[in-house]
């Protein structure tokens, strides 16, 4: 009987470990859809890389502190208790990362600054690119949100042994996305010429998503072109409409880029951009003759006085049309404005999708159940560019013709009052 129990006991603890291993989700398993909700509890949370060697990597964490809840300990002070974790995958497809770690931080209100950076070492050897999951927790609040971004680290002339920074002493901005100027330092004992180019931005909406016979095209033909070498730091000034893209090997012309983005970012910052993004509530003539208009500020009211009906729908409609649009800035822009991408696009007639899945070369929208025959699914596919790792092209398809018409007429019915 003894021996019955026993091994009936290893049978079950067997079994268990079987199917505890096998419920592990691989990353592209996950539903990535609270990256792109904009309601409820709102973390503001940026991260860059920097390589300090072949064999270590180093995450530049940013959070706002006014994001966290405060809470009240016995001595009578306010403390905010937070964790950062990272997690580092090779591949989508994993399931277990090669690294991974929390750190527990703590904060007094009264000595809170502005915005707090966090640098996090972590284990990455060169020779390939990572994708990094980072987490913020709120423990206090017990809420967590996160962001997943690539390390490029294939060799030494990768954008990850380069370091950005803001030159403006007020930003610990670190990021590919500049508002000011911006120094970049090349690593040590790094001899080769870099090409420089600048690249104007996109002011057009993307084609709508049942016009199939459009094809994605990345700019190739730059603005200007330029080559820097023996210096250990090099300036940038901000520019206007457009952004930087650094060949650091000639041969290869391997590189990466850095977007300049105008201090108003994400919202929308001129006319001409406002009137741009209209083109997702008009048809083909009406956005092309908004755009000919030789008086911008006159045809935009005028098309928005059409769509609204009067002057009171169309204020409502253009501060909901427009907090969209900026919303997909924040969230999609890379060589173009966000919200002239595929992305942008559905994200602004559609809003956020309910379910995201992330692949190797895709993307997968689901407005609705998942399976559910009812429900809208788009698929975008990515574009492997040295520019930037999050452009995407939708696979367009004539059937959406209905779906997004529909979509436009409600949003312009509902939004207005």
């Amino acid at each position: 009987m003894k021996s019955i129990w026993k091994n009936n006991i290893i049978l079950f603890l067997s079994t268990l470990l079987f199917f505890g291993c096998s419920g592990t989700l691989r990353l592209n398993e996950f539903d990535l859809s609270k990256d792109y909700q904009v309601d409820g509890l709102l973390y503001q949370i940026d991260f860059s890389f920097v390589s300090i060697n072949d064999s270590i990597s180093s995450a530049n964490i940013q959070i706002n502190p006014n994001d966290l809840l405060f809470s009240k300990t016995q001595s009578g002070n306010y403390i905010a208790r937070y964790s950062i974790g990272y997690k580092i995958f090779e591949v989508y497809n994993d399931k277990e990362p090669i690294d991974t770690a929390t750190i527990h931080y703590s904060m007094q209100q009264i000595k809170k600054p502005k915005q707090k950076l966090h640098n996090i070492n972590f284990v990455a050897p060169i020779g390939k690119n990572y994708i990094v999951k980072i987490s913020l927790i709120d423990e206090n609040r017990n809420f967590t949100t996160s962001k997943i971004k690539i390390l490029r680290k294939k060799n030494a002339r990768d954008r990850s042994y380069f370091e950005i920074c803001s030159l403006k002493k007020s930003s610990n901005n670190r990021t590919v996305y500049q508002k000011d100027s911006f120094s970049l330092t090349p690593p040590n004992n790094f001899k080769q010429k870099i090409k420089v180019m600048t690249f104007s931005y996109k002011t057009t909406c993307a084609a709508k998503p049942y016009e199939v016979t459009h094809s994605h095209r990345i700019a190739t033909i730059p603005d200007s072109t330029w080559m820097i070498s023996n210096e250990t730091q090099y300036s940038f000034p901000p520019l206007k409409n457009g952004y930087y893209h650094f060949v650091t090997d000639t041969r290869t012309q391997e590189g990466f880029s850095v977007f300049s983005v105008h201090p108003s970012f994400p919202k929308i910052s001129s006319i001409k951009y406002a009137n741009g993004a209209l083109g997702y509530l008009l048809d083909k003539a009406e956005y092309a003759n908004l755009l000919r208009n030789k008086n911008p500020k006159t045809s935009f009211e005028n098309e928005w006085l059409k769509l609204a009906g009067n002057r009171t729908r169309a204020k409502n409609l253009i501060k909901a049309y427009y907090s969209e649009v900026s919303t997909a800035n924040k969230l999609f822009t890379n060589n173009q404005p966000g919200w002239t991408t595929d992305r942008g696009m559905i994200y602004i007639i559609y809003g956020p999708p309910k379910i995201v899945y992330r692949y190797e070369n895709s993307e997968i929208w689901i407005y609705g159940e998942e399976n559910n025959l009812l429900s809208e699914e788009f698929e975008f596919q990515k574009i492997h560019s040295d520019i930037s790792d999050h452009i995407y092209e939708l696979k367009r398809n004539i059937n959406f013709k209905i779906s997004f018409n529909r979509m436009v007429k409600s949003w312009i019915e509902e939004r207005g009052y």
